[in-house]
């Protein structure tokens, strides 16, 4: 190909390229930023998979810290579980108690069953996590999935 043509070939895909990207502007209408929906973090975001080895007939907390308006997205299931329904599982958050006073709890998600995934921000600063009470004579495991921002309790 010579070299006219080829230059004859760049100008003509310009002119297409130019007059596909020349479009009419559009007009937006700003809305105002609503309370809670955008939060700013100190924390990095991170991401961890667990696996949460859970006795036969034993209960354990696994616990996040986190801020007001930090937020995590997770997924759990049990492991080698046969009932759901012998299976406790409560997802709360509480303040750090400094004081003998009364702390304040507030619980997310209670029930019986296998597995949940979800998404939680955190209504004020504290400890957030999942209780999980294994009432079988069996050792499961729990493999617990999170992302957001949050520090794991005891890291």
């Amino acid at each position: 190909m010579t070299n006219y043509l080829k230059c004859f070939c760049v100008a003509i895909l310009s002119d297409c390229v130019l007059v596909a990207c020349s479009q009419e502007a559009v007009d937006w209408n700003e809305v105002s930023l609503a309370e809670n929906v955008f939060f700013d973090s100190q924390n990095e975001f991170r991401s961890d998979t667990i696996e949460i080895p859970l006795f036969a007939n034993s209960a354990l907390e696994y616990k996040l810290v986190m801020g007001l308006g930090q937020s995590v997205s997770f997924s759990w299931k049990a492991v080698n579980l046969e009932d759901p329904d012998l299976l406790l599982v409560e997802f709360h958050g509480h303040t750090i108690r400094t004081s003998d006073a009364p702390g304040d709890v507030m619980f997310y998600k209670r029930g019986r069953y296998d597995s949940s995934s979800g998404y939680m921000v955190a209504p004020f600063d504290g400890i957030h996590g999942w209780y999980f009470s294994n009432e079988t004579n069996s050792d499961i495991s729990i493999i617990l999935e999170v992302s957001g921002f949050y520090e794991i309790d005891g890291d």
